[in-house]
Order: structure tokens, then C-alpha cells, then sequence
């Protein structure tokens, strides 16, 4: 009989599960011993019932604001004192007023989402209402629209509403010259910027300097930004896999000037790619949760 101790997951379930990159797994076993999965006899990693609980209580505590070496730390810490345990319930506390905001939107209520939001605030810090309560009600977002229940009309209220929040809340967050810009835009397409800009927040709450475009800039005026600014790195973002190649395409025409900035790629579209096509240009993955984007700075600040 398999108990939670015998190993039946492998990386891309497990990843599939938690919502982060295979890589960022990988990374987190190699450089800080977070968990150590067994091997089954071609050598390939199989997770227990008790490595995805740890792997939980990992990410939760990255969300919280804590990086992945003090998460792990803190681990190390607890079980040496004999508190250690895996239960949290704060992810799904922050998916019910995720919920709650969502509605009031969706009701055309701005008043009442906004108490939904201070409620949010008095309880989590503010680089967690807006990149983890934003994302999850963007997803609802997402499907309530694929589910034909909300209107063209409730889509862009909602979105638009969510995108002046947090392009208000990162105005104010102070950079660092000393970090490399970054310079980020949706790809052909796209119908909207919201990811992209719980992205950017999330980048300058690091010190980073980052500009964030909406949807729609052409090619030719996305060249002129990027000679001007002369940026170090270039990201574009696509949510739907059938619109990869174009924003591939888009990418390279806009740093074809640019042969030393580096390139990056976000959105569920490159994240849900087959494994056979992903392989060329893994690196380039920034990756779809704050657990991958972690991951992604550590390895941009390294090249």
C-alpha cells in the first residue's frame, strides 16, 4: 500500500500542481537542500505527499516576502525547536477576499472593492495583495469571461480598475540605478496588461528600474524605446500559447539593435508550452509565480 512517504509524483505533476517551473524546483533542491526527492530507477525525481507539503509551506512563505534561502532557513529553524509544521490556511484567507474584491468589481462597486482591498492591506503586506490577490482575481477574472458569465463591458471594468491600482501602488516604490532596467511589453495580441504589470510591481518593489507598455505598441515604436533607454533586459508577455510565435517574432525584430540585451519571456503561454519545444530557450522563462520570478533574478544578477 503507498503511504505519503513513498515517492508517485514526478517534477512536471508537481509543477503542474504547485504553479511553479520545474526549473525553480530543480533550483531549490541543488542550492538550498529544500527538500531531497527520491530517484526512481532512470534517475528522474519522484515527490512524496510530504515533499509537496513542505514544497506548500515553501511557497507561502516566499509570498509572504520571504526569499526561498531564509523560507528554508526558517524550516531548518522550526523543526530544530520542534514547531515545525506544514498546515497554513493564509492561501486560501487570501483567495476568499480575492473573491470577495472580485465581486464588488464585478458589481460595479468601486467603493466596496476598495474596503475589500483595506482589508487586504491590514493583514498582508502590500507586495502580497498585489501580486498574490491580484493574480488570483485576474485568474477568476479570466475564467468567469472563458465561461461566457460576465460581459465584455464587467471584463474591462474589472481589469482596468486593477491596473490603475497597482500602477498607482508602484509609482511610489523607489528604485535603485544601480540595477539593471528592464523594460517590459505585451506581446501581439494581448488583450491585457495586467499580468504584466503585477510583474513590474513586483520588479521595482526589488530596487529594479522598470518601465512597463500596455497592449498594442508596434514594433517600430517598441525599437525607439529600447534605443533610448538602452535597456539590459527586454520582456514580453503572452497569455495565450497561439500567440507565441508572433510575440517571438515581435522580440527579436525590437532588439535586433540591441545584440547584448538580454531576453525574457512571461506568461502562461510560454509556461504551458510542451516540454519539446521549451527546451531551446528555457532560460529565458521568467516564469508565472513569485517562486520562479525569485529564481529568475538570482540567475540574471549571475550573467
Amino acid at each position: 500500500m503507498m503511504t505519503s512517504k513513498d515517492g508517485k509524483y514526478n517534477i512536471k505533476a508537481v509543477s503542474k500542481k504547485l504553479g511553479i517551473h520545474p526549473g525553480t524546483l530543480r533550483a531549490w533542491e541543488r542550492r538550498y537542500q529544500a527538500i531531497n526527492p527520491d530517484r526512481n530507477e532512470s534517475g528522474h525525481r519522484l515527490y512524496t505527499d510530504e515533499h509537496i507539503a513542505v514544497l506548500r509551506w515553501l511557497i507561502e512563505k516566499v509570498n509572504e516576502g520571504f526569499s526561498i534561502k531564509q523560507a528554508v532557513e526558517l524550516k531548518e529553524a522550526d523543526k530544530a525547536s520542534g514547531e515545525w509544521h506544514t498546515a497554513t490556511d493564509h492561501s486560501s484567507y487570501i483567495s476568499n477576499l480575492a473573491t470577495d474584491f472580485l465581486k464588488a468589481l464585478l458589481a460595479f462597486d468601486e467603493e466596496q472593492a476598495q474596503e475589500w482591498l483595506n482589508r487586504a492591506f491590514s493583514m498582508y503586506s502590500m507586495e502580497r495583495v498585489a501580486i498574490e490577490l491580484f493574480s488570483i482575481a485576474y485568474d477568476m477574472l479570466e475564467q468567469e469571461r472563458r465561461q461566457g458569465t460576465i460581459t465584455l463591458a464587467h471584463l474591462q471594468y474589472a481589469v482596468r480598475a486593477m491596473e490603475a491600482k497597482i500602477t498607482n501602488l508602484a509609482m511610489v516604490l523607489p528604485t535603485d540605478r544601480s540595477k539593471p532596467k528592464i523594460l517590459l511589453f505585451c506581446g501581439p495580441h494581448e488583450q491585457s496588461a495586467l499580468p504584466l504589470r503585477i510583474f513590474a510591481f513586483y520588479l521595482k518593489r526589488k530596487g529594479f528600474s522598470t518601465i512597463c507598455f500596455g497592449t498594442g505598441i508596434s514594433v517600430e515604436d517598441a525599437e525607439l524605446v529600447v534605443q533610448q533607454c538602452s535597456p539590459s533586459l527586454v520582456a514580453v508577455s503572452c497569455r495565450d500559447e497561439k500567440n507565441i510565435q508572433a510575440a517571438e517574432d515581435w522580440l527579436k525584430q525590437v532588439i535586433k539593435k540591441q545584440p547584448n540585451t538580454k531576453i525574457g519571456l512571461l506568461g502562461k503561454g510560454f509556461s504551458e508550452l510542451p516540454d519539446n519545444k521549451k527546451t531551446n530557450c528555457e532560460t529565458m522563462f521568467i516564469g508565472k509565480s513569485r517562486a520562479d520570478w525569485e529564481i529568475w533574478i538570482e540567475r540574471m544578477l549571475q550573467h
